[in-house]
């Protein structure tokens, strides 16, 4: 049964970022100039720059608390507010847009959301244009300047390799001389310290918005500028390591969900395991499985189904063994959907012992538990069934379609789960592994609608491939010696 390589890179790199900006990364070095001298080359920078009338006089904000900071850092580091050494200013939009957009190569880039690529830390293009006018309404931003979104997915930080104006969806954040590395303050944003400033100060109910003045008092750890620059590069090689994890992750879990499709080809093919003919042949087990259906509609325990009809060899999508027959899956058990007790009768699930399983519960793997439960009261009020352990679902809409699972406990499903009570001499396991066979056809045929789903009409008058029992138990063990094989690999690839 198929697991997932679970290998968060994501929290890797908030460690290697949080590690970074608590000075615990790299070694201090005692001969770097420490950052309380920075920050007298940076009050010097900024009154020159207000004197030259280059920037504006900003007032001055108050002292960094103890509860505003959110570790301890070294005793040549320094706690500064963001716009100590960064000036932070907001976009702004000329409008209408559309009277300012212009197709001239001497057009200004006009920089949206939609120019930011997946994963990059750089904006290099824009797929717009706007006049010169444009500016006037605008703010004008140059290579090497942060940005940041301010709204919905706020936070996130770009550094510009095109100059260009920005509109007032972004922050932009310019480094006041020297003050900070480029690189450095690229991943002090994105640390978890900085981030979660963020995501507290950020304002508003239904959209979040992160302002100019929350920005700019943000409180960071700031180094001295040689060790800035080794952080950085530290950072940077520890993350082309993780990339190259992620990649060889990405390039695993393709083969490994190729050579599992292949190996249920072959072993729903006839060629995983070989065919002993002494097995009785499968023509045999339909005939016991016929009188045994015809037994269970004279006792009322399953109702008499509509005749499926023959299998056409339009329908046979290759050839199987000779010992084997084509069935539909409606001939190999007893399939039914479940239901959902009105959730406005509390009597029907408060207190509740009876398990009641839901699509979200399938993971294609054995259920030993269940996440909700519903009461005798709804058992017997309702349509609901308890289904014996062995059988075997399927879900059948939504996001779900073609989920599974094995009960290996009595329980009750929703309507959205098909389940099936095997006949004698059918392998609920090998059942379970022809679905998974199947599942990329189930949700490709789920396609269309408001709410995908395969119908239990159609689940039942899928062809299946029905080996003899003993084979069916063979190839089950070879599956499942095979898969466990794929899965050892992968706690070896997380374990290195």
């Amino acid at each position: 049964m198929k697991t997932n390589l679970n290998v968060d890179t994501k929290a890797l790199r908030e460690k290697i970022l949080d590690l970074a900006m608590r000075g615990k990364l790299v070694e201090q070095d005692p001969g770097d100039e420490p950052a309380s001298v920075l920050l007298e080359k940076i009050q010097a920078k900024k009154a020159e720059l207000v004197k030259e009338g280059k920037i504006k006089k900003s007032k001055k904000l108050p002292e960094i608390s103890g509860d505003e900071k959110p570790f301890d850092i070294p005793d040549s580091w320094e706690w500064v507010r963001l716009n100590f050494g960064v000036i932070v200013e907001r976009g702004g939009s000329p409008r209408p847009i559309k009277n300012f957009l212009t197709d001239s190569e001497e057009g200004i880039n006009w920089i949206k959301i939609g120019d930011t690529k997946k994963n990059s830390k750089y904006i290099t293009s824009t797929r717009e244009k706007i006049i010169r006018d444009g500016l006037e309404k605008s703010r004008e931003v140059h290579v090497g300047d942060f940005l940041l979104s301010n709204s919905m997915s706020f936070g996130r930080p770009y550094i510009l390799k095109i100059n260009g104006a920005i509109h007032d969806g972004w922050l932009v954040l310019s480094i006041i001389g020297n003050a900070v590395e480029s690189n450095f303050l690229y991943y002090l944003i994105c640390s978890p310290s900085v981030q979660r400033f963020f995501k507290n100060a950020a304002t508003g109910t239904t959209v979040k918005n992160l302002n100019k003045e929350r920005v700019s008092i943000t409180p960071i750890p700031l180094p001295p500028l040689a060790e800035q620059k080794r952080i950085a590069t530290k950072v940077s090689e520890l993350f082309k390591l993780i990339d190259v994890i992620e990649k060889n992750v990405a390039e695993f879990q393709d083969l490994e969900q190729a050579m599992r499709s292949k190996l249920l080809d072959l072993a729903m093919q006839g060629k995983l395991v070989e065919q002993d003919p002494s097995d009785e042949p499968a023509s045999k087990l339909l005939e016991k499985i016929k009188a045994e259906k015809a037994e269970l509609v004279k006792e009322g325990k399953i109702k008499k189904g509509k005749k499926l009809p023959e299998i056409t060899d339009d329908e046979k999508p290759f050839a199987i063994p000779d010992s084997w027959s084509w069935v539909r899956l409606g001939d190999v058990g007893d399939w039914g959907a479940g239901a959902t007790p009105s959730k406005s009768n509390h009597e029907y699930y408060n207190g509740g012992t009876i398990p009641w399983i839901l699509t979200g519960d399938l993971n294609d793997a054995h259920i030993t538990v269940a996440n909700q439960h519903i009461t005798e009261k709804a058992l017997k009020e309702t349509s609901v069934k308890i289904k014996p352990v062995g059988s075997v679902l399927l879900a059948m809409y939504g996001a779900t379609i073609g989920k599974l699972g094995i009960l290996d406990i009595e329980a009750t499903t929703n309507q959205a789960c098909c389940a099936c009570v095997p006949f004698t001499g059918v392998s609920n396991k090998y059942l379970f592994d022809y679905l998974m066979f199947m599942k990329p056809k189930f949700i490709k045929s789920g396609v269309g609608g408001a709410q995908p789903n395969i119908s239990r009409t159609k689940i039942v008058a899928t062809p299946i491939p029905l080996p003899p029992l003993a084979e069916q138990k063979r190839i089950v063990a070879k599956l499942t010696e095979l898969f466990e094989q794929l899965d050892t690999i992968k706690q070896n690839l997380m374990s290195v």
